[in-house]
């Protein structure tokens, strides 16, 4: 019996020190995390300028994300979510990207292609049956989807405003008829296609009519199965679902005052809701092309040729498939940017070395604070390269 007891109280003994190695190991860890994050210059530079930028600019709050070597190095969160109930951003509270959601929407229409359900280059009009392109001078007939998700189709409409939440929202076919109340422009053919780079938002809803007509399932309903849930964005959506709602950040104008958030009919251009950590981790598969990771949602050649851009271009823009070339400062990235009526949100991506920075913002203003913030990132990645050399 004493035997029993001795080698009971030297078990217990073990598994209490065991128990401590962990919480140690554990604490020692987490302790290594926090001390590499604050002994980052550019952690500590975006989190104190973020600070000050967001209070300066009526931007309640953001989220930043650092890419490095085509892996998320860090997550930061800054300022509130919500000013009223001083709920603080999170990596998984909700913001609404504006027009970044071309560049995820891009991949659900390339999946198109993999499935041998579309061409790139066949013309799209009379894929279409809900919906046609109206007569015009130009040729109908070379607008095709490589064209659309370049914006050299020569299509109209910029850009999509959106309607209050709870309001009825408008069909695809009255969307592309002009009916909406920002511009009540029709989605028609203002330039000869292939002939010059035209920004239109009005492509991408002749997109998203063409995805589901060739899959019979609606956008959202599409994206989420194919493209959010096999790559691990489960707080993703093109709609204001209510878990996405329990959880979003408050839209805020650029006078500081909340406003309600923007619906869209047109979601492929403008309405996507997602977290810090679902964007970036799609931006990391942007970088990285993974097939693991992939998931079978797209082959790593295919993200690679959305990456290359696509002729024509013009001192207004340059785009590949979904991705746009951007120029701030003098440095070429790849990605997107983004804008709605309270929100505001860009991700830019160095492809040669494995880099990115994403930002995201809950208030009009929010260029005000993610251009500074690209600016340091800018100046690091610089300074790493000629380091290099």
């Amino acid at each position: 019996m004493k035997y029993t007891i001795r080698s009971k109280k030297f078990f217990a003994v073990t598994l209490s020190v065991a128990y401590l190695a962990l919480v140690f190991s554990c604490s020692a860890s987490r302790s290594q995390d926090i001390i590499r994050l604050t002994t980052d210059p550019l952690y500590v530079e975006i989190e104190k300028s973020g600070q000050e930028l967001t209070v300066k600019n009526n931007v309640p709050g953001a989220a930043v994300a650092l890419i490095r070597d085509g892996k998320i190095a860090w997550i930061q969160s800054i300022g509130y979510a919500d000013l009223a109930s001083k709920k603080p951003v999170t990596s998984e509270t909700i913001f609404n990207i504006g027009s970044i959601s071309k560049l995820i929407s891009a991949w659900g229409f390339m999946q198109l292609t993999e499935k041998d359900l579309v061409k790139l280059d066949d013309p799209v009009d009379p894929m279409l049956s809900r919906w046609h392109l109206p007569e015009s001078d130009f040729d109908r007939s070379k607008v095709t989807l490589r064209r659309i998700l370049s914006h050299t189709a020569g299509l109209s409409v910029h850009g999509y405003g959106g309607s209050d939440q709870g309001t009825l929202l408008l069909s695809l076919e009255e969307s592309l008829n002009g009916k909406t109340k920002r511009n009540g422009e029709t989605v028609h053919l203002i330039s000869e296609p292939g002939t010059k780079w035209d920004y239109s938002g009005g492509g991408f809803t002749v997109a998203q009519l063409l995805l589901e007509e060739k899959t019979n399932q609606s956008f959202t309903t599409y994206m989420k199965n194919n493209i959010f849930l096999p790559l691990g964005m489960k707080h993703s959506s093109y709609e204001w679902t209510a878990e996405m709602m329990a959880n979003s950040a408050t839209a805020y104008d650029e006078n500081g005052n909340p406003v309600k958030n923007r619906i869209f009919t047109e979601k492929a251009a403008a309405g996507l809701q997602t977290t810090i950590k679902d964007l970036a981790h799609f931006a990391e598969l942007s970088i990285t092309r993974d097939p693991k990771q992939l998931n079978k949602v797209l082959k790593p050649e295919t993200i690679k040729l959305m990456e290359a851009p696509v002729l024509p271009n013009s001192n207004e823009g340059e785009s590949g498939l979904g991705y746009r070339f951007m120029n701030y400062e003098g440095f070429r990235t790849l990605g997107h940017t983004g804008e709605n009526v309270g929100w505001s949100a860009a991700l830019f991506l160095d492809l040669p070395t494995k880099s990115g920075i994403i930002v995201l913002c809950n208030g009009s203003n929010g260029d005000r604070v993610w251009f500074p913030i690209y600016q340091s990132w800018l100046k690091t990645l610089k300074m790493k390269n000629e380091f290099s050399k």
